[in-house]
C-alpha cells in the first residue's frame, strides 16, 4: 500500500509539472500574433466544414443558379453579390461548393493524420524503447514504406474502387473520403516513426528512466508515463506537416481525376473543372486554389509558432 501511495504521489507531481509546462506553452503561444491569427483561420475553416449546410439554401447538386440568369446566375457567371465566387460551367454555385469542399479536405486530413499517428507512434515507442532486433525490423519496415511508390498505389486503389466491376472488391462500398483518408494515413507513418524513435532513445538513456527501471516499474508504465510525455512536443509539432500533407494529397488526387465528383465535393475537383475556362474565368481556378494555399499556409505557420512555444530555445 505504501508503495502504491508513493507511486500515486509521483504521478500527481509529474502531472502537475506537465500542467504548469502547458500553461507556459499557452502563454508563449498567445504572444505570437502570427500563430494566433493562423489558429483562428484554422478554427474558421473547421467551423465552416461543420456548419456549412446551414449556410447554403439546398443540396450542392441541386443548387443551380444557371436557372436564375436574371438574378446574377447562369453558367460561368462572374462573382457577384448573389454568388460571391461566381458559378461554374454547369451553373452550380461555386461558393456553396467551396464550403462543402472544406469538409472533404479537413476530414481527410484529420482521419489520415490520426491513423498515421496511431501506427507511427506505436511503432516508434516500441522500437525506441526495446531497441536491438525489434528496432531493426521496424526501421527496415519504415524504409520499405518510404521507398514505396505511394502515389501510384493510391491511384491504382482508387481506380479499382471506381471501376465498373468494383463489386467484387472490398473497397467498392467504402466512401471516397474514408478510402482516401485510410490510404493516405496507412502510408503516412514512416517519417514520424523515424523522428520519434530518435527522441525515445534519447529520453530512454536519461538517468531518471534508469532509476524508474531499478525500482521495478513495468515497461508499459515507463513508456506511457515517463517517455511519451517527454516526446509529446515533437509529436505535436510534426502534426502540422501531416495535416497539410493530407490536404495536399486529397486535393492532388481529386485534381488528377481520381475522386467521386457525384457524391463528393472537393477543392481539387473545382480546380480541375475550372482549367477549361482559365482564360475566360480565372476565378474558377484561383478561388479554390488560394483556399487550399491559405489553409495549408495557416497550418504551417501555426506549426512553427507551436514549435517555438514548446521549445523557445529553437528561436535562438
Amino acid at each position: 500500500m505504501a508503495t502504491a501511495t508513493k507511486d500515486t504521489e509521483k504521478e500527481q507531481k509529474i502531472f502537475s509539472v506537465s500542467k504548469s509546462q502547458w500553461y507556459f506553452v499557452r502563454q508563449r503561444l498567445k504572444r505570437n500574433k502570427v500563430g494566433m491569427l493562423s489558429l483562428n483561420y484554422i478554427y474558421f475553416n473547421v467551423l465552416l466544414a461543420i456548419f456549412y449546410p446551414i449556410l447554403i439554401a439546398s443540396r450542392i447538386a441541386d443548387n443551380r443558379p444557371g436557372l436564375e440568369r436574371g438574378l446574377g446566375g447562369g453558367a460561368n457567371a462572374f462573382p457577384n453579390l448573389r454568388y460571391p465566387a461566381g458559378t461554374d460551367s454547369n451553373g452550380l454555385d461555386s461558393f456553396s461548393r467551396l464550403l462543402a469542399g472544406s469538409e472533404t479536405s479537413i476530414l481527410v486530413a484529420l482521419v489520415a493524420t490520426g491513423l498515421a499517428y496511431f501506427i507511427g507512434i506505436s511503432l516508434a515507442l516500441i522500437a525506441g524503447y526495446y531497441r536491438g532486433r525489434v528496432e531493426e525490423i521496424i526501421m527496415r519496415l519504415s524504409d520499405l514504406f518510404l521507398a514505396f511508390p505511394v502515389l501510384i498505389f493510391l491511384i491504382m486503389m482508387l481506380q479499382i474502387a471506381r471501376s465498373p466491376d468494383a463489386g467484387n472488391n472490398p473497397f467498392a462500398t467504402t466512401p471516397y473520403i474514408m478510402l482516401v483518408a485510410i490510404l493516405i494515413g496507412f502510408f503516412g507513418w514512416p517519417g514520424l516513426t523515424r523522428l520519434v524513435v530518435a527522441q525515445v532513445k534519447q529520453v530512454g538513456s536519461l538517468e531518471f528512466v534508469h532509476a524508474v527501471k531499478i525500482i521495478g516499474a513495468s515497461d508499459k508504465r515507463i513508456i506511457f508515463l515517463h517517455i511519451f510525455p517527454n516526446v509529446l512536443s515533437t509529436i505535436i509539432t510534426f502534426a502540422a506537416l501531416s495535416l497539410g500533407g493530407g490536404i495536399i494529397a486529397e486535393a492532388g488526387l481529386a485534381f488528377l481525376g481520381f475522386s467521386d465528383p457525384i457524391n463528393t465535393v472537393s477543392w481539387g475537383v473545382q480546380v480541375q473543372d475550372g482549367l477549361a475556362r482559365l482564360a475566360y474565368n480565372p476565378e474558377q481556378v484561383l478561388i479554390p486554389g488560394f483556399t487550399i494555399f491559405f489553409l495549408i499556409l495557416a497550418i504551417n505557420l501555426f506549426g512553427d509558432a507551436l514549435r517555438d512555444a514548446l521549445d523557445p530555445r529553437l528561436k535562438e
